[in-house]
């Protein structure tokens, strides 16, 4: 993850200044109610941030020990109120942000939405881009600034953009924080706040992670939700006849336990969870976060867990089916939740997309960096594809091939930009810390994810191309590429091949 700088077409704008009357005045934003005290601002008589050198800090939760540091870099969300900001044109089309966007590297146009977003981050039509440079830096308070205030704002972007991406990086943030500091209370609000099927994009063992760190007890209601992670997966009348599922578990858990819910220190202790397998998660979306993957205990493949919870839910299914069988026979009516039947949709070829996705891949004949990124969005393009004709499968393998024979070119590429935004904001911090970060950069190289290791790995395995499998795996580790995941994933290959 970085800073990027691309080179982007000028477009007709209006009202070009250094500071507008509208979104800034006297070198402050203009912010929504929510949001004061919380934007960062890295000029000027309201200046509130400096780079944190390296600061590091370490937490630890029943056995679970997690470090974090801010780099050198600064805050992506930092803004600067004396750069350039334009008010777009009536009917002019404004490029979307760059991935892992930061507000210097927006073009003027882009810099002044980004403000209009900041009067109204509630705003459900904003491109999730802008939505994620606010989201760094409030993932920058969750650490070391106005936890419970950032903490709330978050909850409430949540609740009003469905981004997986922005749903799963702010879920994981949440509760690390709720655990960093011991705000059980904040937890369960966020636990609360879990009102709608896209909220719960992220995933069930960090949830059953929040449970066991502050005692709070499994519900009926939550076991359903999570029944496939238990291995349950004849779920019909669990989505059938809802409310009769989790009345009949409710019975279950109470006769078999004492309650109806169930509390996860019956099965764990802190020595108990130092011995279960660990897995690396990704915490944090801020680039000026490090150290932001983390080892997490798999508190749901735990053995005895796993064997009570799928006792419970077959109980209740059990008991439901009878209900319903007997409802039946005696004609009474039975409520149930029936989905309406739709017909699936005839997938379509967007070709007139393909022709936008291989322009864009063309322009970027020159420029490494955009060409990787146009390398996984043309992938992610061909791979819904893959059922109409095996010919769009293996387009998506060739593009996934070709960004990972280029990653050197992509390196070199990205220490190089960065090297240079680093010279375009030393102005505002000084010869030593553009020495300092330039090195930092040299060091670090490019850091963010590499899609196409995985794509690769999983159509040469889909395929039956285990040694190519195996390869990927190989290229992945070498790279440096979630090493454990990959090994992991090459002895199951290896065991498929060798069956």
């Amino acid at each position: 993850m970085g800073l990027f700088l691309f080179d982007r077409n000028k477009n007709e704008s209006t009202e070009v200044s250094r500071v507008t009357t509208d979104l800034i005045v006297d070198s402050k934003p203009v912010l929504h109610k929510d949001l004061v005290g919380l934007i960062w601002i890295g000029d000027g008589p309201y200046k509130n941030y400096s780079p944190d050198n390296n600061k590091k800090q370490y937490f630890e939760v029943d056995g679970i020990r997690v470090s974090f540091s801010f780099m050198q870099q600064d805050e992506p969300s930092l803004i600067f109120t004396q750069q350039q900001i334009t008010k777009p044109a009536d009917n002019v089309f404004i490029d979307r942000p760059p991935y892992f966007p930061t507000y210097t590297q927006l073009t003027p146009e882009q810099k002044w939405i980004y403000l209009k977003l900041l009067t109204n981050p509630y705003d459900q039509e904003i491109d999730i881009g802008y939505v994620f440079i606010l989201y760094y830096g409030l993932e920058r308070h969750l650490l070391s600034g106005d936890f419970e205030n950032a903490f709330k704002v978050i909850l409430k972007l949540r609740d009003v953009h469905r981004n997986k991406s922005f749903q799963s990086y702010s879920a994981n943030a949440l509760v690390l924080s709720c655990m960093l500091q011991k705000r059980g209370d904040l937890a369960l609000e966020f636990i609360n706040s879990l009102d709608k099927e896209y909220e719960y994009a992220f995933s069930d063992n960090l949830f059953l992670i929040c449970y066991y760190s502050f005692n709070l007890p499994l519900t009926a209601k939550d076991i359903m939700r999570m029944a496939k992670t238990f291995e349950f997966t004849n779920t019909n009348y669990i989505k059938k006849y809802p409310v009769q599922f989790e009345e009949a578990l409710q019975n279950i858990l109470t006769e078999k336990t004492g309650a109806n819910t169930i509390l996860l220190d019956t099965y764990f202790n802190k020595t108990e969870v130092k011995k279960i397998r660990m897995q690396e998660v990704s915490i944090f979306a801020n680039t000026s976060i490090i150290d932001n993957k983390y080892m997490v205990p798999m508190l749901s493949e735990n053995f005895r867990l796993k064997k009570d919870v799928f006792s419970y839910l077959d109980d209740a299914h059990n008991f439901v089916k009878k209900q319903v069988s007997n409802l039946k026979k005696s004609g009474a009516t039975i409520i149930s939740v029936e989905k309406p039947k739709t017909e699936k949709k005839q997938i379509v070829y967007d070709s007139k997309q393909e022709k936008s996705l291989l322009d864009e891949l063309n322009n970027s004949t020159h420029d490494p960096v955009g060409r990787h990124f146009a390398y996984l969005q043309i992938q992610d393009f061909y791979y819904k594809y893959r059922d109409i004709d095996r010919v769009y499968l293996d387009k998506c393998l060739e593009f996934a091939l070709r960004d990972i024979s280029e990653l050197k070119e992509l390196q070199d590429a990205y220490v190089k930009r960065e090297i240079e935004t680093v010279k375009t904001l030393a102005e505002y911090h000084g010869k030593q810390w553009e020495q300092q970060e330039t090195e930092a950069i040299k060091e670090r190289g490019f850091n963010g994810n590499i899609p196409s290791f995985k794509r690769a790995e999983i159509i040469y395995e889909k395929l039956g191309l285990y040694e190519k499998a195996i390869e990927i795996c190989d290229k992945a580790i070498d790279y440096g590429q979630s090493v454990e995941e990959f090994t992991e994933k090459k002895q199951k290959i290896l065991k498929k091949k060798n069956a």
